[in-house]
């Protein structure tokens, strides 16, 4: 997909644009994934899902559940199919600081790849506009820039009965006006919701951070040594210019551009 999704306005309306975007491509997703795993074990995992960190993201993560409830409605798919999706899919990535820009590449497997979506998140209150790069069928982002310059890449993801780094790395661009405050405010929702793994923060005058966290716990190890470029990255996050740059799918004519300011 080359093109990129528009979510704006309250949670269930950004996940209803990202369905109505990418029906097809949702579905015949869920079909793939309904096809590699035994229906009773399938259902048996979906439970553990809606009961685990399904329940964690109604309680203390509700627009981004909210975020799924829209998906489902506009793909026609059922919240917990999404949720189970949630549960499977956990992205790797690495992250690479250059002053005011990240830059970030992601392992993904195969069938992953042409789900990769650039999408501007433009929230109707409470919250910052950001540009991020996205999976369709799934609610949080892998990696993006807010209007306040502040970035997020996912590095590394775990825990399939914890609720995934990618939503905490759009909680960050939701919420953050600065570094300091994004962090305690993930301190505060993991402690409750859980989450293990790892994500690079940074802002747009240099500060680069890597939060760890460990089944709800978050520890930040401030200008973690991370190399400043690389050989052919997936995605470029000007956090200065509030601008994503990614390279596209694979065949893409040029590489997608989003300013995260733009409504």
């Amino acid at each position: 997909m080359s093109e990129f999704v528009r979510a704006d306005g309250a949670p269930v309306e950004q996940g209803r644009a990202q369905g109505e975007f990418a029906r097809a491509a949702i579905r015949a997703d869920l079909a793939r994934r309904a096809r590699e795993t035994p229906w009773l074990a399938r259902r048996a995992l979906a439970r553990r899902a809606a009961a685990s960190f399904g329940r964690a993201l109604a309680t203390q993560l509700p627009w981004q559940r909210e975020r799924i409830e829209g998906l489902a409605q506009a793909a026609r798919v059922s919240e917990r199919a999404l949720l189970l999706a949630e549960a499977q899919t956990r992205v790797q990535g690495a992250a690479f600081a250059d002053g005011s820009r990240l830059a970030a590449a992601f392992a993904l497997a195969p069938e992953l790849e042409s789900l990769v979506v650039a999408r501007r998140s433009a929230p109707d209150a409470g919250g910052f506009a950001s540009a991020e790069l996205a999976l369709v069928p799934l609610a949080g982002c892998v990696c993006g820039v807010n209007e306040a310059g502040i970035g997020a890449v996912v590095v590394r993801d775990g825990a399939p009965d914890e609720p995934s780094l990618r939503f905490f790395a759009q909680e960050l661009l939701f919420r953050a006006r600065d570094l300091a405050a994004g962090i305690d405010h993930l301190r505060r929702r993991a402690a409750y919701a859980g989450g293990t793994g790892a994500l690079v923060a940074a802002d747009a005058g240099g500060a680069v951070v890597r939060l760890e966290l460990a089944h709800g716990a978050l520890a930040v190890v401030q200008s973690p040594p991370l190399p400043r470029s690389a050989a052919a990255p997936d995605v470029l996050l000007d956090l200065a210019a509030r601008r994503l740059t990614w390279r596209g799918a694979a065949g893409a004519a040029a590489p997608v551009r989003l300013e995260a300011t733009a409504r």
